[in-house]
């Protein structure tokens, strides 16, 4: 069999949650996309995200969050509900009453889950205005989105050294700044974003 030619594939500090080899450290922000994804069934990638959550509990990675989280997830999860009764249409609908009992239910649901997964984890919440501007500056600086850029800043107050998401927009940050672990299908384009410097 012949050699493979030329380098390897750059990684760019954006790795595989599938990757069973991956070395875990000691600290990882969680985005609220892997939180969704890893507490609703439902969601594409609820498999490869509730797999790796466990990998961090059983690896006693500390795990920060920032308090916006909460309010992103009632979003993430009132979204769900009206796209599953309107489809794409679902921003017409916001009001509908029907979607919102639903989405009730759905987020009670959702939030005595999300309690179970932080008690099962070693935990560090970081108040939201502790990082304010440096979550400013990392908009500014790298043009990432605001409620991206308050986990990013997040995880970096808390000392951690990656970030948790199926959200490629992380991949505007510098690899100095922290790694990304992310699902397989995302590798590509969010090391495509990532700053060479």
């Amino acid at each position: 069999m012949a050699r493979p030619r030329g380098r390897a594939p750059a990684t760019r500090s954006v790795y595989a949650i599938e990757d069973a080899g991956l070395l875990l450290p000691g600290a990882v922000g969680l985005d609220t996309s892997f939180v969704v994804h890893t507490l609703i069934e439902s969601q594409s990638l609820h498999a490869p995200c509730s797999a790796f959550f466990e990998r961090l509990v059983v690896e006693e990675v500390r795990l920060v969050v920032s308090e916006l989280l909460d309010v992103e997830l009632a979003e993430a999860v009132f979204r769900i509900a009206l796209t599953e009764r309107w489809g794409r249409a679902w921003r017409r609908h916001r009001t509908d009453g029907r979607a919102r009992r639903r989405a009730q239910r759905i987020l009670a649901d959702v939030q005595s889950r999300y309690e179970l997964f932080l008690g099962a984890a070693s935990e560090t919440p970081i108040p939201l205005a502790r990082v304010t501007r440096s979550a400013a500056t990392l908009m500014t600086d790298h043009g990432i989105a605001s409620y991206d850029a308050v986990h990013a800043a997040t995880a970096v107050a808390a000392g951690a050294e990656a970030i948790v998401t199926t959200d490629i927009g992380f991949g505007l940050l510098p690899t100095s700044l922290l790694a990304i672990y992310t699902d397989r299908s995302r590798l590509t384009a969010c090391r495509a974003m990532r700053p060479t410097r």
